[in-house]
């Protein structure tokens, strides 16, 4: 579970926090853009799974997910145009691509004594995936429009998992607040994000942790 751990986040730092909004828009169309990215991809991965084992076949490893992070991506890349490949289905099958790869590197790529806690890598991945995996998908459900980044859904959906830690009583309130607010003053795919953030924190931290 560890090594995915740390291929998840560096998955979910490299496609999403480390990528702008020009990479986002640019790596559609341009190829050197989409290596660009590609590249980012492949140092985040670095990053996280740093450790005192870390060596040539971890470094290997990491440079074939990476790979085939582009090849995935290449595929949209190539079917830019096609309505289906902008649609929140393609997006779900996008990601469980990059998922599936994920695992199966998981099987191959040597273990580590990684510099990285594992404790705070979950609340990172659930942070992560919270706020921009749950925030883009419910997007796309709702709207046919460019994605606009949803900084204040952000910080909502970001929190869970740091107020999960502190208690089923915590959670619930800031669970309560938030999603009145959410229901009160943001839009429905704000909601429907802020949702599913409250059920997939509580699966990451039990599962992971």
């Amino acid at each position: 579970m560890d090594k995915f751990i740390h291929l998840f986040l560096g998955h979910l730092f490299g496609d999403y926090v480390f990528q702008t909004k020009w990479i986002a828009t640019k790596k559609q169309k341009e190829i050197k853009v989409l290596l660009v990215h590609i590249l980012i991809i492949f140092l985040s991965q670095v990053f996280f799974y740093l450790g005192r084992g870390f060596n040539l076949k971890i470094l290997f490893c990491l440079l074939i997910l990476s790979t085939v992070h582009f090849f995935i991506d290449l595929i949209k890349f190539i079917n830019n145009e096609k309505t289906f490949f902008k649609s929140h289905t393609y997006y779900l099958i996008d990601q469980l691509l990059h998922f599936i790869s994920l695992f199966i590197v998981t099987t191959f790529i040597p273990p580590n004594s990684f510099f990285f806690p594992k404790k705070l890598s979950v609340i990172l991945i659930s942070a992560v995936f919270n706020a921009y995996f749950l925030g883009i998908y419910s997007f796309f459900l709702k709207n046919n429009k460019i994605y606009q980044r949803d900084l204040l859904g952000y910080i909502i959906r970001g929190s869970f998992p740091i107020f999960y830690l502190f208690g089923l009583t915590t959670y619930s309130i800031y669970t309560l607040v938030t999603g009145v607010y959410s229901i009160y003053f943001l839009k429905k795919h704000q909601v429907i994000s802020w949702a599913l953030s409250t059920i997939f924190t509580m699966i990451f931290l039990e599962v992971m942790l």
